[in-house]
């Protein structure tokens, strides 16, 4: 089996090198086509890599998605990595991290990974594994959240044997196996609800702790796992009352109670990072790996970071909102500062190329402006349309040139690049962190 390796952000129709086109062409016909894609609701499907033959050239159009996945079933797979256009290797968990701080993000990591467990794994090594790291990530910053509240009590069966006691009910049937049978006929095997932190949850909650514990070990000459260490030694602490004592078949099938949504999110993320490794802990470490085919929303990701740095900045009560949503349309942000004169519709596009100077391509400047002229978006500014100047449009990007942070403040509205050909239309660039190893 063959990997072969990508960058994100393709351009329509890019032409591969020889070395891949020799890769892929065994594995499909002339004009055919390979297309990954992950699912957006119901029906949408949304495109993460094409692939086309033509004669012995293989083009590919890329997305603002990276991942693996397989191109010919358990022959030729292909891996595409976070790569900005200019060669810095984005710090994706450092992203993530950042990202989590904002407390209302954890609402919104639906569809920021799409997992194949359908799908026959792939080996890669293991510092290629973004899967893991990425479910490391998301995990452990919901298990920290989750246990400076204090884990959750409650009651569980609990079934020991007792000697010249009883306690809740006597299960006849194994005492006289485990004790009667033996001559043992003071010992009686009793079952009884106890309220206490030693629950199948937090036992399914400990034993991925411990897979993230001997995973994270791995990245440390790739990756700066700082923080995530920081996190587990944090962490650790509060589960030394939990047992490590669970079934493989409860970890699969234990259901979370969705009141709790916390812990729901937490132990569904337990049971993804047990399932990606089969259960077995002896699979967490190693330098190669088999994964399911994978993807993750690069440009979602960057969301969710733009809004970090956004909260950052304006703390008060709704002066930033987030996937703002009527009537099957939605936006990124709305902007109402108090101390602005006047509001934003606000857009995070992944595409670095805007750093370069220029406009911006029609499309984004429609679906903004269109957004901005939307009567309830009207309404939620409590704005009079009849009154008032169109709603002034941001789009916020990628750009290496800048602070990993926005230098305006919530006090003084600055003065953004106008976007040239459109009227009260702006855009303002924000620092992706990227690995310090691969910075020129």
């Amino acid at each position: 089996m063959r990997v072969v390796q990508l960058q994100e952000q393709l351009l329509e129709n890019t032409c591969l090198r020889q070395s891949e086109c020799e890769a892929i062409l065994p594995c499909m016909d002339d004009g055919a086509e390979v297309v990954c894609t992950v699912r957006r609701g119901r029906e949408e499907k949304e495109l993460c890599l094409r692939l086309t033959r033509e004669s012995d050239v293989v083009r590919a159009t890329g997305s603002y998605f990276v991942g693996v996945d397989w191109i010919k079933e358990e022959d030729v797979a292909v891996q595409v990595s976070p790569k900005l256009n200019d060669g810095f290797e984005i710090d994706y968990v450092r992203m993530l991290n950042e990202a989590l701080t904002e407390t209302d993000n954890y609402k919104h990591l639906k569809d920021l990974l799409t997992i194949h467990f359908e799908k026959p794994s792939i080996r890669i090594s293991q510092q290629q594994d973004l899967l893991s790291i990425f479910l490391i990530t998301e995990y452990l910053n919901i298990l920290h959240r989750i246990v400076r509240k204090g884990l959750k009590r409650s009651y569980y069966r609990v079934e020991e044997t007792l000697n010249n006691k009883v306690k809740g009910r006597i299960q006849v049937g194994r005492t006289i196996q485990r004790s009667l049978a033996k001559g043992r006929i003071t010992d009686n095997v009793c079952r009884y609800q106890v309220y206490d932190i030693d629950s199948p949850e937090n036992r399914i909650l400990k034993k991925a702790l411990a897979f993230c514990r001997k995973q994270v070990g791995g990245y440390r000459n790739t990756l700066d796992t700082s923080v995530l260490e920081r996190k587990i030694r944090q962490i650790k602490p509060y589960f030394e009352r939990v047992s490590d004592e669970i079934s493989v078949k409860s970890m699969r099938t234990f259901k979370g109670n969705p009141v709790y949504k916390e812990y729901y999110t937490a132990v569904e993320y337990a049971q993804l990072l047990l399932r990606r490794f089969s259960y077995d802990i002896t699979l967490a470490g190693k330098k190669e790996i088999d994964t399911p085919p994978f993807w993750i929303d690069m440009s979602k990701l960057f969301e969710l970071y733009v809004y970090s740095k956004l909260r950052a900045v304006f703390t008060g009560r709704k002066e930033v909102q987030y996937h703002v949503k009527e009537h099957r349309q939605e936006l990124d942000y709305l902007l109402k500062p108090a101390k602005w004169a006047e509001p934003y519709v606000v857009d995070a596009k992944y595409k670095p190329r805007y750093g370069k100077g220029g406009g911006i391509t029609i499309d984004d400047a429609r679906e903004v402006s269109g957004y901005a002229r939307l009567s309830w978006v009207y309404s939620k500014l409590d704005l009079d349309a009849n009154a008032v100047a169109p709603i002034k449009c941001l789009i916020i990007y990628p750009d290496q040139k800048q602070e990993e942070r926005f230098t305006f403040t919530r006090t003084t509205e600055p003065q953004f690049e106008k976007v040239s050909g459109y009227v009260r239309f702006y855009k303002v660039g924000i620092k992706l962190p990227v690995i310090a190893s691969k910075n020129p």
